[in-house]
């Protein structure tokens, strides 16, 4: 996977028409089905529990099939390449275990993974306006600098191969 860079305010913006439709498509096909079903299914006891969930579950399964209609359209892009991004960041984590044993060994691939998953991050925080652990991040970042020049290692962002977590 590869950095990208990518309009903060358009990612934000499009995110925010797709988290208030995504909401706005649950509650409106919840309700509806909801009442639907217990109008021609409803008992006298007033007991409607199933006909409640299956209403949630008709709307799931609405949202489902919008987004696995517009996942492939350009309104997508960046919402894709976040989403893409943080998988990427999630698979280190469940390896940053053995990542930190790698480092230690002072082992070329280990940097690039790390100088990758820090620059990553700080793209990831930014764009989610998560201010607050900034400085712990660039902290990180430039003490991972520092390390990577006492190896005499020049390392980018572009260096990262998804494969090198298989080498864990």
């Amino acid at each position: 996977m590869k950095l990208k860079t990518i309009d903060k305010a358009l990612y934000r913006k499009r995110m925010n028409i797709l988290i208030g439709v995504n909401l706005t498509v649950l509650m409106v096909t919840a309700l509806s089905v909801s009442n639907i079903l217990i109008h021609y299914f409803g008992g006298p006891d007033g007991s409607n529990f199933w006909l409640n969930v299956g209403g949630v579950v008709a709307a799931i399964a609405v949202v489902s099939l919008m987004f696995y209609t517009i996942k492939d359209k350009p309104f997508m892009e960046e919402i894709n390449y976040v989403r893409g991004l943080k998988a990427e960041l999630n698979r280190i984590y469940r390896k940053s275990a053995k990542l930190e044993k790698a480092l230690g060994d002072k082992k070329e691939f280990a940097f690039i993974i790390s100088y990758f998953n820090l620059q990553a991050s700080k793209q990831i925080y930014q764009l989610d306006d998560n201010t607050l652990t900034l400085p712990e991040l660039n902290e990180k970042i430039e003490i991972l600098d520092g390390q990577i020049a006492e190896q005499g290692l020049e390392i980018s962002v572009e260096d990262y191969r998804s494969s090198f977590l298989d080498q864990l």
